[in-house]
């Protein structure tokens, strides 16, 4: 027994010192392959041209890299991060590297001096380049200058646009896809914004969706609500944006466009190492600088298959589609000749009920009546619209007698059955006895009971004329009002000329027009802002503040909206010399306000030193302007 343990407890210990080997083998095989290295992707240079330099730590985990100094080269882009990992034949190696793009600025040798890293309680350390700088041509300094910027502006904007596209975006989510001509689609527009992105400017774009083939009604979803929701285990920052009933006109594909919105981003640019501390870190993570993207956001299409509603539509079909429902009633059964009764059918429930057309009654040809008043009590919400929409009818008995009114028969397409439905109304009796002065009756506008008037008592008697008539002695022609009648047409034609002539110039010039008009459409919408703070709409009262701000400098500096960034309006306005201080403050205004209408904590920022601030600089900048 004692033998048999201890030949079990000998297998064991093997086992493990044989696990142990392998392990040890392991890891001295991949210290022996690790390493820390520079190398450049060409060497000598010119002057101006670009060329790479790579920093790889194979092997080893690294942290805290400090990249040399590189006197006589300008750094255009990095460092760039990557990592591989490979298995080959049974070994396993791994690498991260951090690359640099230099540019050579002066003729001559130069040193590349060591990088040095953190590995396994250690400092590693690569070996120095030296680097040879030959002279070139003027013209080649002055392309490959002007090919580095251009080639780095357009590597930067678009590692930009995937960092923001990644982090930013629109999705567009409808109800149904798949429904009957009539039926009604919720169309609900979804922001994301990843918590650690800084969002500067929202704002949507002016080729707003056109929703072509469909009746549309917007939803009012009040103030922008931000929630966190998880997308591919993510977390964002979602609201909605835009909330639409559509309700397709016609049959076949029809296609929900995207909404886009115009956002600038700020991100940081680098130039110094430092320690990642988040997924932004990673786009050009080299000092403390930051520069504002554009982007545009952008929800993309949907296609919706529209069906058309089945064959056998009742006669009386006018178009109803959903769920609803009919009552009809008259207001009194009982009236004299020429008193208006009035007989209204309300159309109720869930369904495109504004799209439901007047009925055509079938009436006793001695009342009159005229086209009904229409009343929507109709309210639009997440589930659509519902509500009821009331038909009033005015009819005038003309003879004294009972009449009959044949009952009144409303058609439509029910969804839930996905059959038409005929509701039919009760027979109307109305009693209708002798009045009084019944010649004298006759209707003027038909709509309600005060507009029918008594004609004998709109006509007043000819008043007949006593003595005969003298005749003046004074003549008009040759007077002074007789001059003045006959060159006023000629005086006023001529002003007519003048203010035409100016119209013309000004609609000719768009841009001196709306130069001229800047501060009026300015002073307009803080007004508007102005009544929004005092009624607590915060939403509202940003929008028309940010737009103030924007659509003054879009005026006066004669720039078109869409081309309009605080880059291009600065440039602008120092252009037109206005003092740094003020382009200053006016950007620092807007910048508040965005901040305070986009940003969670906009409740640190006080709407009435904002609205303060607007009207302030606004004023300041109008007299720098003149």
């Amino acid at each position: 027994m004692v033998k048999n343990n201890l030949k079990h407890e000998y297998k064991l210990n093997m086992k493990g010192l044989s696990f142990s080997t392998i392990i040890a083998f392991l890891f001295l095989n991949t210290l022996a392959h690790a390493q820390f290295s520079a190398s450049v992707s060409k060497n000598p240079v010119a002057v101006g041209e670009q060329f790479q330099v790579i920093f790889s730590l194979s092997n080893m985990n690294g942290n805290n890299f400090r990249a040399p100094g590189f006197k006589g080269f300008t750094v255009l882009m990095g460092p760039s991060t990557s990592q591989q990992m490979s298995f080959v034949n049974g070994q396993m190696s791994r690498s991260i590297s951090y690359t640099y793009i230099l540019q050579a600025d002066a003729e001559g040798s130069f040193q590349i001096g060591s990088a040095s890293i953190d590995a396994d309680g250690k400092t590693l350390r690569t070996n120095p380049i030296n680097m040879t700088v030959a002279k070139g041509s003027t013209q080649q300094q002055k392309q490959a200058q002007g090919q580095g910027q251009d080639q780095s502006q357009g590597t930067l904007n678009k590692q930009a646009d995937d960092v923001i596209s990644k982090n930013l975006f629109l999705r567009l989510n409808v109800s149904k896809k798949d429904v009957y001509q009539g039926e009604q689609i919720i169309a609900t527009y979804v922001l994301y914004v990843h918590p650690e992105l800084r969002l500067v400017q929202l704002v949507p774009s002016q080729n707003a969706p056109t929703f072509t083939g469909f009746w549309t009604q917007d939803i009012d979803i009040g103030k922008l609500q931000f929630h966190t929701e998880n997308v591919n285990g993510v977390a964002f920052n979602a609201a909605v944006v835009k909330k639409v009933v559509l309700i397709p006109q016609q049959t076949g594909k029809l296609t929900v466009e995207p909404f886009i919105f115009e956002t600038v981003c700020r991100l940081i640019v680098q130039n110094q190492p430092r320690k990642r501390r988040s997924i932004f870190d990673d786009f050009f993570s080299f000092g403390n600088q930051y520069q504002d993207f554009k982007y545009n956001a952008s929800s993309g299409a949907v296609s919706i298959n529209v069906r058309p509603l089945p064959s056998g539509a009742p006669p009386d079909f006018n178009g109803g589609v959903g769920n609803l429902s009919m009552k009809a009633w008259i207001d009194r059964p009982k009236t004299i000749t020429n008193e208006p009764v009035n007989l209204k059918i309300q159309i109720s429930g869930n369904g495109n009920l504004k799209l439901v057309e007047p009925f055509e009654l079938k009436l006793p040809p001695d009342i009159e009546t005229y086209d009904p008043k229409v009343n929507d009590n109709i309210s639009v919400s997440g589930s659509g619209v519902s509500g009821t929409r009331t038909f009033e009818y005015l009819l005038i008995p003309r003879h004294a007698c009972e009449y009959k009114i044949e009952p009144v028969g409303f058609s439509y397409f029910d969804l839930s059955s996905k059959q038409y439905k005929t509701l039919t109304s009760q027979e109307f009796i109305i009693q209708v006895e002798q009045g009084t002065g019944d010649e004298a009756y006759q209707s003027i506008s038909g709509v309600k009971k005060e507009d029918i008037k008594y004609i004998g008592k709109d006509i007043r008697f000819i008043k007949n004329l006593s003595g005969g008539l003298t005749k003046k002695s004074n003549t008009f022609l040759g007077s002074a009002g007789f001059y003045a009648l006959f060159f006023s047409p000629m005086f006023l034609f001529l002003l007519f000329f003048i203010y035409l002539k100016r119209q013309q110039k000004l609609e000719g010039n768009q841009a001196l027009l709306k130069n001229k008009r800047a501060t009026k459409m300015a002073r307009k919408r803080l007004q508007t802002a102005k009544l929004l703070l005092n009624q607590s709409n915060e939403d509202k009262f940003y929008e028309e503040v940010s737009h103030a701000l924007w659509g003054y400098l879009s005026d006066k500096l004669t720039i078109p909206i869409s081309e309009l960034n605080k880059d291009s309006a600065s440039f602008a306005m120092s252009q037109r010399t206005v003092g740094e201080e003020k382009i200053q403050q006016y950007m620092s205004t807007i910048d508040y306000c965005e901040f305070a209408r986009f940003a969670r904590s906009s409740n640190d920022v006080s709407k009435q030193n904002i609205y303060d601030d607007a009207v302030r600089v606004i004023t300041e900048l109008e007299g720098a302007l003149r």
